[in-house]
């Protein structure tokens, strides 16, 4: 382990020391579904995140990436080549660093208890978020196989056949934002409701494109929702809801940090507006964010909606015993834009060669059904289920990275379509002995069975400049793996007292083998990758002390992995990737969550996240396509980092939030800072460094405002986020690819300042 500041230590040990406590706690006790029943998060062992809808409002979070940096040990950011809309998640340094059709996230994202496949679209907004739980470290037992990072739950309000209500939400900020969100709840009897949702965003590109095309950066999104609620019975319930999202963004500028004006045909590229000289010539590339650049090819919007049918039963059997079913359908049709080349800031200096910034079509279409009993008695608590999924997707891609006039269309096409299913058999009880009350032993168990099914025509036959082909040849190919694993997990608690409780658990979770849609090699793309398997170390403390004043949760682990999946470039093209198996990997950490009511209306938040990463073998050897050859690979060895990619070693997040009852309505001011320490982009060496970064949010206003009897409250805020305009990566790519021009890394960046104002009006 690297050296950690000694202060760190000291605040990591005094978390685990349990204070008397004697009184019902000050600060809001927070409910979670973790373990598939309400339960408080201190009586939880797993570390949580947790914010409600006015928390996630004061944080000025609108979506899921919103969340980044504001959780320690999460790392959330755009995914590149996903035209604005895709999400990659990292918890506990463990993530997904491409995003396929044919290979599973490991951070699993769940919506309403619906586990969302795909991670194409995700960048999408929910009208009526009720709740966003960040499940740290894996959840193999109760959240299945892609869950080896961890898991994000986002809870939406149901129809509520008690409170006729009407919400409606305007936003106005710079960059030409504009926000509206509304809401109607109405009532149709004792035991039915329903409820609309309707959210509208835009904002314009904050990267000016001054060639063709629409400027990088453009959000437009819109989200509608309808639920239905019955009770149909005093211990039977059925929640409906329809989700549809659209999002027509465009992609963020792909930069160049890092250029060589000698390399041998670095000739060939000239940089736009304002990368040159006074003669046009080359100049050396800069590191600054840029507020204008120029596309050559034209620069589109993306293009993807997504319709989504949860239905959820409960049933309370008895007092000791109920049933859920969730059943989920969700389809996925979405157009993008790649611009995950050095194009997007340069232009070429020959007529004869053509930029393109790739485009992609994905359809994704996934089904999922859950069944879950859960029982009550004096000693033991269990869920018991079983789990179904699949999905069907196919994916089209066109547009080399260097074309030319003299390469017909037609071979310039790949697709793929994936086929998956997925069965589980889980269960998970918890004991406390009646001589041992303070004492609960929780033992759980998973089995999953996975049917992976991958076809691909390979047609792009890899042309080099001038329309010469490279030598590659196209090829058409089918995968089809069977997998199964067996996951167990053991935790012990024991209750210090009415609000302390430390834990330790071993839990084990497992990520399903598959092949990767961009391999060029046809006998890579056949033969894939194996299951990637990890085991978890935890030791925990939570309290309520000093009277309630005080929360403190905080958690140790050390995770193993075997079989670590991760995408490396596998041709001289950047889009030819395959995933390989890196034998062990190893993570240390520390995860503190802090919480002190200073005063009645002052409460302070501080929390805290440690990753020590390390790879056992020193490098790793794959094939890679190999154009000047007849057998069209060879075998290469590279060496790896010292740590994982995306797994900052510090990260750190700090509030304070005011509020101050007056005679009308409520002043809140919250003020929230995150750091995360620097960290690389990728595994092999050498490759990119995102730099740490320090975010600065803040929001002030005026909370329930009466308007007079029965005419409803009002809310106004002014909000502004990154306030000290910070200039950070959000990711950064090393080019092998595009040395011969000069061409070392390119880089997206995070959003400049933002900044508005907020109006609500709410009538129930």
């Amino acid at each position: 382990m690297r050296n950690v500041p000694a202060h760190y230590l000291v605040w990591g040990a005094a978390s685990l020391v349990a204070l008397p406590a004697t009184a019902a706690p000050v600060l809001e006790e927070v409910f979670v579904t973790a373990e598939k029943r309400e339960e408080s998060i201190q009586k939880v062992p797993i570390s949580i995140a947790a914010f409600t809808e006015d928390s996630l409002e004061k944080m000025g979070v609108k979506d899921i990436k919103g969340l980044a940096t504001k959780v320690p040990n999460v790392y959330i950011k755009e995914f590149p080549s996903g035209g604005g809309t895709t999400i990659q998640l990292y918890i506990r340094g463990v993530g997904q660093n491409d995003v396929q059709v044919t290979q599973d996230p490991s951070v699993a994202l769940y919506m309403d208890g619906v586990y969302i496949g795909s991670s194409l679209g995700t960048a999408f907004e929910s009208a009526d978020i009720a709740r966003i739980e960040v499940l740290r470290g894996p959840q193999g037992t109760l959240y299945g196989r892609n869950a080896t990072g961890g898991a994000i739950n986002l809870v939406t309000n149901k129809a509520d056949p008690s409170d006729l209500y009407f919400s409606q939400r305007l936003t106005a900020g710079n960059l030409d934002q504009f926000r509206a969100r509304s809401i109607v709840n109405v009532p149709l009897g004792e035991s039915t409701a329903v409820k609309l949702g309707y959210s509208y965003s835009e904002r314009e590109g904050w990267v000016e494109n001054i060639g063709n095309g629409v400027d990088f950066g453009i959000e437009e999104r819109d989200n509608i929702t309808a639920d239905f609620h019955w009770s149909a019975a005093d211990n039977l319930t059925l929640d409906y809801k329809y989700d549809r999202s659209t999002l027509e963004d465009s992609s963020r500028l792909s930069q160049i940090v890092v250029y060589s004006k000698d390399a041998p045909q670095a000739f060939l590229l000239q940089f736009a507006n304002p990368n040159t000289d006074a003669n046009g010539n080359p100049v050396e590339a800069t590191t600054d964010r840029l507020d204008k650049a120029t596309s050559f090819d034209e620069q589109l919007r993306g293009d993807s909606e997504i319709n989504a049918h949860t239905l959820d039963l409960s049933w309370e059997i008895n007092d000791t015993l109920s049933f859920r079913s969730v059943t989920g359908y969700r389809d996925l049709d979405n157009f993008y834009q790649t611009s995950q080349s050095p194009t997007t800031a340069l232009v070429l200096g020959a007529d004869m060669f053509s930029v393109t910034n790739a485009l992609s079509t994905t359809k994704f279409e996934q089904f999922s059904q859950e069944f879950q009993l859960l029982g009550t008695t004096d000693t033991l608590d269990w869920v018991a289920g079983l789990y179904y999924y699949e999905d069907e997707a196919q994916d089209a891609g066109g547009g080399d990275t260097f074309g030319s006039e003299t390469v017909p269309d037609e071979l310039l096409i790949d697709r793929t379509s994936t086929d998956n299913t997925s069965i589980a058999a889980f269960g998970q009880v918890t004991w406390t002995p009646r001589d041992l009350e303070r004492w609960h032993f929780t033992l759980g168990a998973r089995y999953s069975d996975d049917n992976r099914k991958a076809t691909r025509l390979n047609s792009r036959v890899s042309y080099g400049f001038g329309g010469a082909p490279s030598g590659v040849p196209a090829f058409e190919a089918e995968y089809d793996k069977d997998f199964d694993e067996f996951n167990p997990s053991f935790t012990v608690e024991y209750d210090l007292n009415e609000f302390a409780n430390v834990y330790a658990k071993v839990v084990t979770a497992y990520k399903a083998g598959g092949t990767s849609q961009r391999s060029q090699i046809q006998a890579a793309f056949e033969e894939g990758f194996e299951p990637e398997e990890l085991t978890s170390y935890e030791l925990g403390y939570k309290g309520d002390l000093l009277e309630g004043r005080l929360r403190v949760n905080g958690a140790l682990f050390y995770m193993e992995f075997d079989n670590y999946q991760q995408s490396v470039q596998s041709s001289h093209n950047p889009a030819g990737r395959d995933f390989v198996n890196i034998d062990t990997a190893d993570l240390t950490g520390l995860e503190l969550d802090v919480s002190f009511a200073v005063t009645e209306h002052l409460i302070g938040t501080l929390s805290y996240g440690y990753l020590d990463s390390s790879f056992g073998p020193g490098s790793i050897s794959y094939r890679r396509e190999n154009a000047a050859a007849e057998q069209g690979f060879i075998v290469v060895e590279e060496v790896l980092t010292d740590s994982l990619a995306q797994a900052p070693e510090h990260s750190a997040t700090a509030s304070l939030d005011y509020t101050l009852p007056l005679s009308f309505a409520t002043l809140n001011a919250n003020i929230n800072v995150q750091y995360q320490d620097e960290t690389n982009s990728g595994v092999v060496i050498p490759t990119g460094v995102q730099d740490d970064r320090t975010l600065v949010n803040a929001t002030l206003g005026l909370w329930d405002i009466r308007l007079g009897d029965d005419a409803g409250t009002l809310r106004v805020s002014a909000w502004g986020n990154n306030l000290t305009d910070e200039e950070y990566y959000l990711s950064n790519v090393r080019l092998e690819a595009f040395e011969n021009l000069g061409v070392g890394e390119i880089a997206t960046y995070g959003d400049p300042r933002t900044y508005g104002v907020t109006l609500e009006y709410n009538y129930n």
